[in-house]
């Protein structure tokens, strides 16, 4: 394949289109997001919003280009969801200046790694927010330029290998949701009401009949190493802080997590930030701002919780027992955590439940990788397409 070297600024062209703004009518920006990840829209505001902000209308086919963070691969080709749209001084948009150029294969080099490399190089400064990529700087770039026919041909292929991992994603999201739902359902039962959940041997009991609070508490010593967790809300476990020295903290002592404790945040737990210590978390340590309580097993099987505690009927009943009126300063305490009731089956159910459970957060891990090879799949052949240009 032969190949032309060409200046930037030779077969691509800044164009800008000022919008007059009226401020009663509706605008709509866009914005392009880091990493390759394309253009999106921001909510539509009227023109008196806008102020004195120079905006510019932004078309299909406008190779766009943010100025501030062009060197992470914010770069992007306008489509037809872009009409009508408009973009701030920041955003560069350019055009062919013949037809030696296709937007859409430009659009993918300044993504591939040969493309961002050149693209650093114009970008001149340390601070994320200071490597301003200058007009003059990217029109002065040269790059190698494969026949028009060849351009085509890869932005098509491209193209499709985006398609098709967009659409994998959104299987991916719904098996998510699909086994979130089973985790919820599995333990919540809401098909059941309460005479039917009594009649198969359901009983109402509250946390602190079945739970106690932890006391595997261990004195916080300067110059010693503890591995520190959080919890996300909206039932999503338990986050690994790192490492943390004892000189590092206020904390006099750290409550020392063991598999199959209950903990709780004191700050969001009304929001689900309420998790299962599972076998990677085991050894780990929280404040007191996280209560954390060991379930009688005899009674409550911590894999049957785990199921609780991703269910939002679990979180509303936290959040009717929280103490505070704004989100921040809303707080559970132990013992309105001890007082808040679920429903328990026999303990032949919860051990069932605790299987399904366990083979749905099996499914989840496998989605995690597989996601990750997701994402993985367009950069590799972007890469690969452009490697032999760089």
């Amino acid at each position: 394949m032969s190949l032309e070297r060409v200046r930037v600024g030779d077969v691509l062209s800044l164009i800008r289109r000022p919008i007059t703004v009226e401020p009663d009518c509706q605008y709509e920006e866009i914005g392009v997001r880091s990493f390759g990840r394309g253009i999106f829209h921001k909510p539509s505001v009227v023109g008196a919003d806008l102020g004195n902000k120079r905006v510019f209308d932004i078309e299909p086919g406008d190779l766009v280009i943010s100025n501030v963070f062009a060197w992470e691969g914010a770069v992007a080709l306008a489509t037809e969801a872009e009409l009508g749209k408009i973009g701030s001084h920041r955003f560069m948009t350019f055009v062919p200046t013949d037809d030696r150029i296709c937007t859409a294969w430009a659009a993918w080099f300044f993504r591939s790694e040969p493309g961002l490399a050149l693209i650093g190089k114009a970008s001149p400064g340390s601070a994320g927010r200071n490597r301003t990529l200058g007009i003059d700087r990217f029109e002065a770039l040269e790059i190698p330029l494969p026949p028009i026919e060849e351009q085509l041909r890869l932005a098509r292929e491209l193209e499709d290998v985006e398609a098709a991992t967009i659409a994998l994603r959104h299987r991916v999201e719904r098996a998510d949701a699909v086994n979130e739902a089973l985790s919820v359902s599995v333990a919540i039962r809401a098909d059941m009401d309460d005479a039917a959940k009594v009649a198969a041997g359901w009983r109402q009991k509250s946390l602190g009949d079945v739970t106690t609070p932890s006391a595997s508490h261990v004195p916080v010593e300067p110059g010693k190493q503890y591995m520190v967790a959080g919890i996300y809300s909206f039932g999503r476990g338990l986050i690994d802080r790192g490492a943390i020295d004892g000189a590092e903290t206020s904390y006099g002592s750290l409550t020392e997590l063991e598999e199959g404790d209950i903990v709780v945040s004191k700050l969001n737990g009304w929001e689900g930030a309420i998790a299962v210590v599972g076998e990677a978390f085991n050894g780990f340590c929280v404040s007191s701002e996280y209560p954390t309580f060991k379930p009688d097993r005899s009674l409550l099987l911590p894999e049957f919780f785990n199921g609780i505690a991703r269910a939002p009927r679990f979180w509303a009943e936290l959040n009717a027992s929280t103490r505070g009126s704004m989100v921040r300063r809303r707080r559970i305490n132990p013992a309105e955590f001890e007082a808040t009731t679920v429903w328990l089956p026999p303990m032949e159910i919860q051990e069932h439940a605790a299987k399904v459970l366990a083979m749905a957060d099996q499914a989840r891990l496998i989605r995690t990788r597989t996601n990750a090879r997701i994402d993985a799949l367009l950069p590799a052949a972007l890469n690969r397409e452009f490697a032999s240009l760089s």
